[in-house]
C-alpha cells in the first residue's frame, strides 16, 4: 500500500451512452496519473459511505463517467482494475480550467 502515491500508466477504459442510455464498448486511453493505494471511507455524490480502496489523479480535463475503470500495475507487479466509486473535478482558483480530475474507486487484483 502507497499512502503517498506513485506515479503510474492507467488504461482508462471510458464508455459513452447510446441514445437509450445504455453503455457502448470501452474507447482505451492511455493515460499518466499517480495512484493512491489507501482504504478509507468517502461519501459519494448521493451522501452515501462508500469505502475505496484506490485514488488516482489524472492531469487536466478528463471525461469521466460511473461505467469507466481503470487498469494499472502496482509496484508489486500486479495488475489492478479500479471501478469508478465517486470523482472530483479540481479546477484552478477563480477560473472555469480543470486541474486535474480525481478517481476514488474499489479495486480488485487481476
Amino acid at each position: 500500500m502507497s499512502l503517498f502515491g506513485y506515479p503510474a500508466t492507467v488504461s482508462h477504459h471510458h464508455s459513452e451512452l447510446d441514445d437509450w442510455g445504455r453503455p457502448l464498448p470501452p474507447v482505451v486511453a492511455e493515460r499518466a496519473a499517480k495512484v493512491v493505494e489507501e482504504q478509507r471511507l468517502i461519501r459519494n455524490a448521493r451522501g452515501e459511505e462508500v469505502q475505496i480502496a484506490y485514488t488516482v489523479h489524472i492531469e487536466g480535463a478528463v471525461p469521466i463517467g460511473f461505467d469507466d475503470y481503470f487498469l494499472y500495475i502496482d509496484q508489486m507487479g500486479a495488475e489492478i482494475r479500479v471501478d469508478v466509486a465517486h470523482y472530483e473535478i479540481r479546477k484552478f482558483l477563480g477560473t472555469d480550467e480543470v486541474k486535474k480530475v480525481i478517481v476514488y474507486g474499489k479495486g480488485k487484483r487481476l
